[in-house]
């Protein structure tokens, strides 16, 4: 996929019911997700797979290590949701380094709602990758252990980057695989850095 081409995007019904759903950051405390990206500039949400993934923990330290939007960067922002327990979500930030705020909404319902797929399929491995298969599985596996079972969210979610501009949607790029993240090079040119 060409990182300027977005794929097709919810109708505005689906669009108008998935700003209503509810998301918690780190404390619990609960918001409805058109909050993430309502108002001016542009924000770029990145749907991770789960709180477990070795694959996306990969992609949060590629993004945040240097960070790819500078916290002075005017009128854009970068955020990321996942579908485990909030009370994850803490360890997540420690053991990522992700700078970027996370938020998580446990019901799934926001993924299914905007189309994104559920497999296991590994596909090419991308530039943001530096560990082996083997090595991601394993980090998934210990995360697992260590942060609780299931609480990290469904093992075969997929996730995905969706940009939206003074609160209206404007590209969106589903993954198709565990490994399908855009590229963090790709990601900055759909955001115009």
């Amino acid at each position: 996929m060409s990182s300027s081409q977005s794929e097709p995007h919810p109708s505005d019904a689906e669009l108008a019911e998935a700003a209503a759903f509810r998301v918690f950051d780190k404390d619990g405390t609960s918001r409805a997700f058109s909050s993430l990206y309502e108002g001016e500039g542009t924000t770029m949400i990145v749907f991770i797979r789960n709180f477990f993934c070795g694959n996306c923990q990969e992609y949060l330290r590629a993004l945040s290590n240097p960070p790819m939007i500078p916290p002075d960067a005017p009128g854009k922002r970068l955020l990321i949701v996942g579908h485990g327990d909030p009370a994850v979500i803490s360890t997540y930030t420690a053991e990522t380094g992700c700078v970027f705020p996370i938020y998580t909404e446990p019901t799934r319902r926001l993924y299914t709602l905007f189309g994104m797929v559920r497999n296991l399929k590994p596909g090419e491995k991308p530039e943001y990758i530096q560990q082996s298969t083997i090595s991601a599985i394993a980090t998934s596996f210990v995360s697992a252990l260590k942060w609780g079972g299931r609480k990290g969210g469904d093992y075969q979610q997929n996730g995905g980057e969706w940009m939206w501009e003074n609160g209206k949607l404007v590209w969106c790029h589903r993954m198709k695989n565990t490994r399908d993240h855009l590229e963090v090079k790709d990601l900055k040119q759909v955001l115009g850095l």
